[in-house]
């Protein structure tokens, strides 16, 4: 990060962000136009002296050259090197360094309790769902004449008047999630607009592409929290002396919670869960043994498709799970956004998740993922897929409690009942692959067929999601492997009618 963009911090906590009031697409625009115009000069020059030798001296021409050169690079310095600026934000308030002046009245430095709005706005040019382009994200050279890099922007208003505009686009992204995080850890959260809290989610979450931006924008600003009388912690808490940081709580449900945060700079998923009190010191024990069985199980699993687990602890009697952070959509949100996938994606996507189900079930001992739904698998660029979460804390609190959490048309019944096994896992993908097929979600405890609810869907997929999904165990596929043999022969068949 050069000079002009950077990012302090002081010992109380307080944070400055120094940046300059030109982003990328002006200075290129700048630049262009002030070297079009020392072209300009020189070429004007070379004319002037080949059709008139006489009518400048060698010193005369130097000078006019010299003189012209000075001042487009003072213009070209003025405009785009030295409109240099700095927001200071620490407990006691906001100062604003080096510029806005006028438009905060003069009176640079302002307490929290004076902020009466922050809000991002946009330009009319752009659509108010349209995902910023910050100053370290690469761009194609083209972008120089387009609107990328142009707003939204970030207005900060005051109740004693005056108010602070700027570009989000003069910010690097992680100046951009610092700024955001001091608004949130010393600022009065209902000051915040909903179109801020979103975009510091986008931020956070790494959402910034066209699609997942999209997407973040038609989701609900709240987590999704099930009813519960368990209470997720506060954004603001460290865990392990300060070792790991919320950023933000992703969801909640029966008693568990799964936040986002920080460690050494890198952002990683923090799984809770917390067994009710009202259970008996056996019933807690046994649960314990089990999640701490799993968890070291969990801590072994090394593939590419598989998000790491990075650590486990207990904390204030809840237990954690480390889990790296992967971003991009999942394949409900995936669904949600755009509908029913091609047959050809599903395909591929099963495959890959049949492949992953064989390492897991092929561990000593096997190692059941027990939580396969479209909620727990993302799409990475390259139409990949990895595994994000597993149900080691689910299995945790239903063992002491009796009772299954999770979407309950995904899980087979033998699971439901406490006797999950490898074909369970079997179930939940043939519920994943109907879903993904038919955008709708399966019906609970039932064979699903998706050609029943798509007639686009292949007769050979559909038998075998509905064979995956027997209500009884013995009459699905033996094992992942055999499901994959299956799989890859209506790949076979859809690849031939092609060819045809």
């Amino acid at each position: 990060m050069s000079k002009d963009l950077r990012i302090e911090k002081d010992s109380e906590g307080g944070v400055t962000l120094a940046f300059t009031l030109v982003n990328d697409r002006v200075r290129a625009l700048m630049f262009i136009f002030f070297g079009l115009m020392l072209l300009g000069l020189l070429a004007t020059i070379l004319v002037t002296t080949m059709t008139r030798p006489d009518a400048l001296s060698a010193p005369g021409l130097l000078t006019i050259l010299i003189c012209s050169v000075l001042m487009i690079v003072g213009f070209y310095s003025a405009i785009c090197v030295k409109s240099k600026a700095a927001i200071k934000l620490t407990a006691d308030g906001i100062e604003f360094i080096d510029t806005w002046g006028l438009s905060l009245l003069n009176r640079r430095k302002r307490e929290w309790s004076d902020v009466h709005s922050i809000q991002i706005t946009y330009p009319e040019s752009m659509g108010t769902s349209s995902n910023p382009q910050f100053r370290d994200q690469k761009k194609p050279w083209y972008a120089v004449f387009s609107m990328a890099g142009m707003g939204p922007y970030v207005s900060i208003d005051f109740i004693s008047g005056g108010s602070a505009t700027f570009m989000l686009s003069y910010l690097t992204i992680p100046m951009a999630e610092e700024f955001m995080s001091a608004i949130e850890k010393y600022g009065n959260p209902s000051k915040l607009s909903s179109d801020f809290v979103k975009m510091q989610k986008a931020i956070v979450l790494e959402r910034l592409d066209a699609q997942s931006f999209t997407q973040l924008w038609s989701e609900s600003l709240s987590p999704k929290y099930l009813a519960t009388t368990y209470v997720p912690l506060p954004t603001s808490h460290d865990f392990q002396g300060g070792r790991y940081k919320v950023l933000m709580a992703l969801g909640a449900g029966g008693m568990s919670a799964v936040y986002l945060a920080k460690c050494d700079g890198k952002k990683v998923v923090l799984k809770e869960s917390v067994l009710p009190h009202d259970i008996g010191e056996q019933q807690q024990e046994k649960a314990r043994q089990l999640f701490a069985r799993e968890a070291s199980l969990l801590l072994k699993l090394k593939h590419p498709q598989i998000a790491m687990v990075l650590d486990r602890f207990v904390e204030e009697d809840r237990d954690y799970l480390v889990l790296e952070y992967i971003p991009g959509l999942t394949l409900a949100q995936l669904v949600k956004a755009h509908g029913k996938q091609k047959e050809k994606d599903v395909l591929l996507w099963g495959r890959q998740l049949l492949e992953i189900l064989i390492y897991l079930h092929n561990q000593e001992p096997p190692l059941l993922h027990r939580d396969l739904t479209p909620d727990n698998i993302v799409v990475k660029e390259n139409n990949s897929i990895v595994l994000i979460d597993f149900g080691a804390a689910n299995e945790f609190v239903g063992q002491a409690t009796g009772t299954m959490i999770g979407k309950q048309c995904y899980v087979a019944p033998e699971q439901l009942r406490g006797k999950a096994s490898q074909l369970s896992d079997l179930y939940s993908f043939g519920a994943t692959m109907h879903y993904l097929l038919t955008a709708i979600d399966p019906e609970p405890l039932a064979t699903s067929e998706p050609k029943a609810k798509c007639s686009e869907v292949s007769q050979g997929l559909s038998d075998l999601v509905s064979s995956l999904t027997r209500f009884e165990a013995e009459e699905r596929p033996a094992s992942a492997e055999q499901a994959l043999k299956g799989l890859d022969l209506i790949a076979l068949s859809a690849s031939k009618k092609v060819q045809v």
